[in-house]
């Protein structure tokens, strides 16, 4: 076994724009000033879980225009890319966000191969050699297939479907997926849909389908929720306040950082709750990466 981690998700470019103003139909407008950012909720999580320690895959689909500087950043923070496949045709998935003084936005998003991942392969590698599987944004018969050769391995599941739970699944596979998971990461509005596709009235009825929840919830902090008990993790504040960009995808590398050294779910909640205060210090998701011993210093 080389990998604790075996990471599926997005790999993406974020364009952020900023406008004097957001154009009318029909008419042009002059940029203020234009940042590219390295993101996608598989790289951020791969990313920084390698940076803290865990022995990391990632699986996902780009095009051959992938930066080299992005895939450079990865391979020198220990992150195996055996996974990370290149599909000839397609653009990398890439978001370009239009924001005004006001911070109103408009987003466009180009999904590149991710789109049509259903077609690919699954990344056998990434399952075979990882202890824990984290699935994580992506289209859903992809991702059984994934899920089904890990359970037929015995490997462990964490299912985090994220926003797309809101329009990706539907009722039926997101309860097919759940039933193969041992872990579900969701938010608040993530977790309302849940129950509403399970036809559910209280988040205690998760656990007759996965053996932990993990419920973030901002600057209220997160629960940790088992058959046996729930514990409450308080938030870290960070130092400044700048963006929560991929606060929710530290936060999971820092739990995983925990895991990963046979740490008790409580204190892996509170790594993963100092991985995500350092996320919030700066713009962008991958621009404020701590070591081990940051993350460990904070908490205690």
């Amino acid at each position: 076994m080389s990998n604790f981690l075996g990471v599926f998700g997005h790999v993406n470019l974020d364009y952020i724009i900023s406008l004097p103003s957001l154009p009318e139909t029909n008419t042009s407008i002059e940029m203020l000033d234009q940042t590219i950012y390295y993101g996608g909720t598989g790289a951020n999580i791969a990313r920084w879980a390698a940076k803290l320690g865990v022995k990391t895959a990632l699986a996902s689909f780009v095009g051959p225009d992938f930066p080299e500087d992005f895939e450079s950043a990865m391979r020198n923070d220990g992150v195996d890319l055996t996974g990370l496949v290149k599909k000839e045709g397609y653009a990398t998935p890439t978001c370009w966000i239009m924001t005004d003084p006001q911070q109103d936005q408009v987003a466009i998003i180009n999904q590149g191969p991710m789109k049509d991942m259903d077609d690919f392969e699954i990344s056998k590698h990434t399952v075979e050699k990882s202890e824990l599987i984290h699935i994580g944004t992506g289209r859903p018969a992809h991702y059984r297939k994934a899920m089904e050769h890990a359970k037929a391995h015995g490997k462990r599941i964490a299912f985090d479907p994220a926003q797309e739970i809101h329009y990706v699944y539907d009722a039926g596979t997101f309860s097919e997926l759940l039933e193969m998971a041992d872990y579900l990461f969701v938010n608040r509005g993530e977790l309302k849909r849940a129950m509403e596709y399970l036809g559910m009235g209280d988040k205690l009825d998760l656990l007759a389908h996965i053996e932990t929840l993990i419920l973030t919830k901002g600057k209220e902090g997160s629960e940790i929720i088992t058959k046996d008990k729930v514990y409450e993790i308080p938030a870290v504040s960070p130092l400044k306040y700048l963006d929560p960009t991929g606060a929710g995808d530290a936060y999971r590398a820092g739990f995983y950082a925990g895991l990963s050294r046979s740490m008790d779910l409580e204190t892996c909640g509170k790594l993963g709750a100092s991985a995500a205060s350092f996320a919030l210090e700066n713009i962008g998701p991958q621009e404020n990466i701590p070591d081990w011993d940051a993350v460990l210093a904070r908490v205690k």
